[in-house]
């Protein structure tokens, strides 16, 4: 009975993985088509043109790849090498390089140039809480250092906030932001790891627990 209990799940999650290859695989093909057919061949009923930039792709695609690398992460996070890290860190700073170049050449088909801090925060900052979703999981290896390093990010945040604004620092976009602006952009990205996800992470705990005992 119990070889059958653990045979069944294995096999919910074999298929639902190969599902997710298939899925992954299908989609990708169809975006390929779409760039070839929109950039390359003229096709004006995919929308893509030279007006569609790197930023609107981003924009499009950055909380879904989020979303789907999350709980790959999550699953595997104790699996992670070296050389994982240093792959991760060589594509940040290619991406960073490749902002920079972005602004200062500038790259027209990147769509930077326009954009300013609040555009990127708009941009990047829910993608990224999500992706760190291993880091909130383990709520109970935070101490006391880390929080006091986190209150202090905060304030050296809001300090440059304030700063934005009465300077004011144009490149920020933060003038003409009101606190319900800030309030928008924040409320997700703050609740996630301090609400949502650690309920989440007990509720499911409890649940295999419950199972396991049953």
């Amino acid at each position: 009975m119990t070889a059958e209990r653990t045979a069944g799940p294995a096999a919910r999650s074999a298929r639902m993985l190969t599902l997710g290859r298939w899925v992954v695989v299908v989609a990708a093909v169809v975006v390929v088509t779409l760039v070839v057919g929109g950039y390359g061949m003229g096709w004006r009923w995919t929308g893509l043109s030279r007006a569609v930039t790197l930023w609107d792709w981003m924009q499009a695609l950055l909380l879904p790849l989020a979303l789907g690398m999350a709980p790959v992460l999550l699953l595997h996070r104790r699996r992670l090498r070296r050389r994982h890290h240093v792959i991760l860190v060589s594509a940040l700073a290619a991406f960073a390089l490749l902002i920079v170049v972005g602004y200062l050449v500038p790259l027209v088909w990147t769509g930077f140039r326009a954009k300013t801090l609040w555009d990127w925060f708009g941009l990047t900052l829910l993608p990224l809480v999500v992706t760190a979703t291993p880091i909130w999981v383990r709520a109970d290896e935070v101490r006391r250092e880390h929080l006091m390093v986190a209150a202090l990010a905060v304030l050296v945040f809001a300090g440059f906030v304030v700063e934005g604004y009465t300077v004011p620092l144009g490149w920020t976009g933060f003038v003409g932001n009101t606190a319900w602006d800030w309030l928008k952009l924040l409320l997700l990205p703050v609740l996630l790891p301090t609400v949502v996800i650690p309920l989440l992470s007990s509720t499911m705990l409890r649940a295999l627990v419950g199972d396991d005992q049953g």
